[in-house]
């Protein structure tokens, strides 16, 4: 027999594993049609094959009786896979890693939330499963396995072996550095998938999960040089400013906001405005209106944690869930050395994102959780905003009395979270043409909570809690707006009552810069005694809340990554996936494209490779502060005195020096 016909026979033998690869090919192209695109790159499509022969490896072994069975299950499986991804997709712009399976407890508490993102697009998956199994059927009739067996070679095994190989060596010498870079870190998930595929970058995240379940040490001179150099800079930066101490001594109340996205406060209806009382908050005090939330997969606790220590997200994982145990300077632990009692309050479970922990963590006195509170009303995932609100400010009233002393209190919001569809309990609030839509029911929930915000501030002041006090605001994470409910809140025409098309002069393209800046939620700072007025459109991002507020508190994190918004001259707002943004440009790690904010185009910068560098140093910097626990490490070289000058021991932690 001729090797042509040789390589022919084992093509047809193993007709059964090439429907599998096809299939699977099938799946990662269609995977990418519903979420990043990119379905003409080849490169996803060329390493599919090497990736689907080395996990099917196995069934070439077996007899084939058996090795159908595998090929089918193996077919299930990438369906699963695929859908999994699908679905995680649609809920939070990324793709699923080993990394999350400690998070699996937390699905049950959003467990309305997950069920709302399914569809029978998922079904679409299993297409090449049914195919495959048709084969099988039809193959199986004419007895065309058991001449297969037959026939069979040992060394049947090594033609895929081969091919797989050479596939992925010449893969391998397409690829840039800073495409060896995104495997190695991972922290832009849907980049590897759009340019390498779902296969690639599944296996890539596992090999990167099981060499990083022990950290690698850092030498003790490393981490004491990278975080000496941080504390240094964090010193030499601090300085005074006309909001230095304002608020020392004061109550704070820091209110959670889950789901606020800044745009809704500039929708009106017939009804009025979305936000009205919000909207008072942010004319009357300090209000940053380019302010952006930096979390990662961890969404809500990870604003929690950047808000708290201006420090980053880890990008693989989530600090609440998988470094609990670390040490961290934050706001609670700062107040408290100020003689202050901290509290934190929330309507949900206190084991979700770990908080009952973690929260202890932080430097909490007490956490209020869901077993503190009546449940006497529920909208959406749990207690109402407003009853929540109601029974926090009796429990606050109370501690004040007991302790005699400032509170730090933190407020977590709740019914403001996706899938906002208990509009029945909304009060009345017409959205016009955006009736019925996902973005109008979005509004009324937001409604709602403006509702509830304004409820517990008046309630407050009543009881004279606000007095002497200061209340922090924040957006937590994005509402999970897609692109085309944007498209209907800002392309309608209200004269003709008709949607604007492309081809409209007027039409507004949800992408580039506009998608960025609708990322954007409310950073509002506001006290009853003391009226700003004040707006600062400086981009900020989570990490500057900390050292912002902490001047005007009087205290100071020696190892905060961002910086006091009041003094800061300049400022890039950097995101846990290498992305990032100032005043002129927004840099878009996904597409690897510079856009300027002026004219909302790609441009060409010489200086991009610098700044990225920078960047990325920025967010190992981080990463390595709380995967290695630096700063337990460093606070016990302080306490020898083996590090840092006297002087600049003695800054640390006192007040701002000009």
């Amino acid at each position: 027999m001729s090797f042509k016909n040789k390589i022919l026979g084992g093509f047809k033998k193993n007709i059964i594993f090439i429907v599998l690869i096809l299939g699977a090919i099938f799946n990662d192209i269609l995977l990418r049609k519903m979420t990043v695109g990119g379905i003409s790159y080849w490169k996803p499509i060329l390493t599919t094959i090497p990736m689907i022969i080395f996990i099917s490896l196995l069934a070439l072994f077996l007899s084939y009786r058996r090795r159908n069975y595998l090929y089918v299950t193996l077919s299930v499986f990438f369906g699963m896979l695929n859908g999994m991804n699908y679905i995680y997709y649609k809920h939070y712009s990324s793709f699923l890693s080993f990394s999350l399976l400690k998070q699996l407890s937390q699905v049950k508490g959003v467990a309305d939330s997950v069920v709302k993102t399914l569809d029978l697009k998922v079904l679409l998956f299993f297409i090449p499963t049914i195919v495959l199994i048709v084969a099988i059927k039809k193959l199986k009739t004419k007895d065309f396995f058991v001449r297969a067996e037959q026939n069979r070679s040992r060394l049947e095994f090594l033609p895929p072996v081969v091919i797989g190989l050479v596939i992925l060596t010449f893969v391998f010498t397409t690829l840039t550095n800073t495409d060896k870079s995104r495997i190695v870190k991972q922290w832009n998930r849907p980049y590897l998938v759009e340019q390498l595929g779902i296969y690639s970058y599944t296996t890539a995240d596992f090999v990167k999960n099981i060499a990083s379940s022990s950290v690698p040490e850092m030498k003790d001179e490393e981490a004491t040089i990278l975080l000496e150099d941080l504390v240094e800079k964090n010193i030499n930066i601090k300085k005074e400013n006309e909001y230095t101490n304002i608020f020392e001594g004061k109550d704070v109340y820091v209110i959670h906001y889950e789901s606020a996205e800044s745009f809704a406060m500039d929708q009106e209806f017939e009804d009025g405005p979305v936000t009205p009382f919000l909207n008072k908050m942010a004319s009357e005090g300090l209000n940053f209106e380019n302010f952006y939330t930096q979390h990662s997969v961890g969404t809500s606790s990870d604003s929690e944690f950047t808000f708290n220590t201006s420090l980053l997200p880890i990008n693989n994982g989530t600090v609440f869930m998988t470094h609990a145990d670390r040490d961290y300077v934050s706001m609670e632990k700062l107040l408290k050395d100020k003689g202050y009692y901290t509290m934190s309050m929330h309507g949900n479970n206190g084991d979700f994102w770990n908080r009952n922990i973690m929260h202890e963590n932080l430097g909490y006195d007490r956490f209020f959780s869901k077993d503190d509170y009546n449940i006497d009303e529920e909208i959406g995932l749990g207690l109402s905003d407003v009853s929540f609100f109601n029974q926090s400010i009796q429990k606050i009233k109370q501690i004040k009395e007991e302790e005699q002393k400032p509170v730090l209190s933190t407020l977590i919001t709740l019914s403001n979270h996706y899938p906002f569809d208990d509009v029945e309990k909304y009060p009345e609030f017409n959205v016009g043409h955006l009736e019925g839509t996902d973005i109008g029911n979005y509004l009324k929930s937001y409604h709602y909570a403006d509702t509830a915000l304004k409820s517990f501030v008046e309630g407050m002041d009543k009881e004279g809690l606000l007095d002497n006090a200061v209340i922090v605001l924040y957006g937590d994470h994005l509402a999970k707006i897609s692109n085309s409910d944007y498209s209907k809140a800002f392309n309608y025409d209200k004269e003709s009552g008709e949607y604007y098309t492309k081809e409209d002069p007027e039409y507004v393209a949800i992408n580039g810069t506009f998608k960025k800046e609708l990322t954007k939620t409310p950073f509002i700072i506001w006290s009853k005694d003391q009226k700003f007025s004040q707006t600062i459109d400086a981009p900020m991002g989570m990490v500057d809340a900390l050292p912002t507020i902490s001047n005007m508190l009087g205290i100071f994190n020696p190892y905060q990554i961002g910086q006091d918004m009041m003094s800061a001259k300049e400022n890039n707002v950097v995101f846990p996936d290498g992305s990032w943004l100032n005043e002129k440009h927004y840099y878009s790690v996904s597409d690897s494209k510079l856009y300027s904010f002026e004219s909302d185009r790609v441009i060409e910068n010489p200086s991009l490779v610098v700044t990225n560098e920078n960047i990325d140093k920025e967010i190992d910097l981080s990463n390595k502060i709380i995967q290695n626990d630096l700063i337990r490490f460093f606070n016990g070289l302080l306490a020898h005195q083996k590090v840092l000058t006297p002087q600049q021991r003695s800054i640390m932690y006192t007040e701002p020096v000009s």
